[in-house]
């Protein structure tokens, strides 16, 4: 391949972490075997933080991991059959991914050998700008023409986009994403049509896919008209069957963006129109706190006094309340309060009751209740030996 740019090493210290400099000479003792490939070298070009760095390498899965094991770095066998091991240098993770070609997909997992074609292996991925290579030294490699795709911020499938699709119905969402992400609004006609032909393939794909997916498009920069394309397409809907109306999202969305604030889970609420939990397999926190900012009815206004919102926040709970508040905007000054005011702890607990001579029971947690809510009533003032007295 053919460098078609240097990076300066000095603009990107990420490059010059001994960490990764000593994975790289380890895997390349012997020419040039491993370079970095697709998120790390894509958001480095666009000056946003490396999080995760992920290796594309010409040796076997098993020849790199001997490799790593003979320099006493620790390797965990991540996916073997797909070519991928883990090497972990102080208390830092790298993927490593062998070049392959496909050679059966099912739209969510693909058979593959191994190969040590850079091209081929470069025509095998989603969008051009992840299929960018990167050397230790800056070189950087564009088999593909991801470079001026990443410059005007367009996300374009590589070769056949409805074959992209078939072998991965992920490549939908995430061609989404990535312009929610880095475009401004306008779609490449040529993937959005392979996207809308494909859509049914999206029932085919696990619920935790698709809930990593939509966090990451309803926390992207250009989310609104990528959302509305996604609704007026049909997309959304299969991924979010039944969806609300877009209206009050979007002012929702926008108001957020104003305010500085995202919220994922608020978002998503904003959306959902029953519980989703089970179709995007959402995490057992999760799903309360959709349950949460769905079953609220709490009253928020202009000018709402201290003494209403600590009362609110401690009922409801903050964030749920700060749901309520956004959803009717009431103004910046409830928005701090809300956020800073320390939620206090009832003072008094069952087994204080206890001590006091009441007998273990649902007695006792009829007394505990209301002793909370004189206290709350007090403005939270009452304390432990006046509530254990009345």
């Amino acid at each position: 391949m053919k460098v078609v740019k240097a990076l300066i090493l000095e603009d990107h210290p990420w490059l010059r972490s001994k960490s990764l400099i000593r994975l790289l000479h380890i895997l390349n003792t012997d020419g040039l075997n491993a370079r970095m490939v697709g998120g790390c070298v894509r958001d480095a070009l666009l000056g946003r933080e490396i999080i995760d760095i992920d290796l594309a390498c010409s040796l076997t899965p098993e020849g790199s991991r001997t490799r790593l094991e003979n320099a006493k770095i620790k390797v965990i066998p991540t996916g073997l059959k797909h070519g991928t091991i883990t090497a972990v240098i102080d208390k830092r993770s790298y993927e490593i991914t062998t070049l392959r070609r496909d050679v059966e997909t099912d739209g969510r997992h693909a058979k593959v050998v191994f190969i040590d074609d850079w091209a081929e292996d470069a025509r095998r991925r989603d969008f051009t700008f992840n299929a960018l290579y990167l050397d230790g030294d800056g070189s950087l490699y564009d088999p593909c023409g991801g470079l001026a795709d990443l410059k005007a911020g367009r996300v374009r499938f590589i070769g056949d986009a409805h074959k992209r699709i078939q072998e991965d119905a992920l490549r939908i969402l995430r061609f989404f994403r990535f312009a929610a992400q880095i475009g401004e609004g306008k779609l490449d006609p040529i993937g959005l049509a392979a996207c809308i032909r494909n859509k049914g393939l999206i029932d085919n794909l696990s619920g935790e896919r698709l809930a990593q997916e939509i966090f990451k498009i309803l926390q992207a920069e250009n989310l609104l008209p990528i959302i509305e394309v996604m609704a007026d397409s049909g997309i959304l809907e299969k991924v979010l069957p039944g969806h609300k109306p877009l209206d009050k999202f979007n002012d929702f969305v926008r108001l957020e963006n104003d305010l500085g604030r995202c919220d994922i889970l608020m978002r998503l609420s904003c959306l959902c129109a029953g519980d989703v939990s089970r179709h995007l397999k959402l995490s057992n926190s999760q799903a309360k706190t959709l349950r949460q900012y769905a079953g609220q009815d709490i009253a928020v206004y202009p000018g709402m006094n201290e003494k209403d919102i600590r009362k609110s926040v401690y009922l409801s709970g903050r964030q749920v309340f700060i749901f309520a508040l956004l959803q009717s905007w009431a103004g910046d000054e409830v928005l701090r309060y809300a956020e800073n005011w320390t939620i206090p702890t009832m003072p008094v607990q069952g087994r204080d009751l206890i001590r006091a001579g009441f007998a273990a029971g649902p007695a006792l947690g009829v007394k505990l209740k209301s002793l909370e809510t004189a206290w709350v009533e007090s403005d939270f003032r009452l304390s432990k030996q006046e509530l254990l007295v009345l």
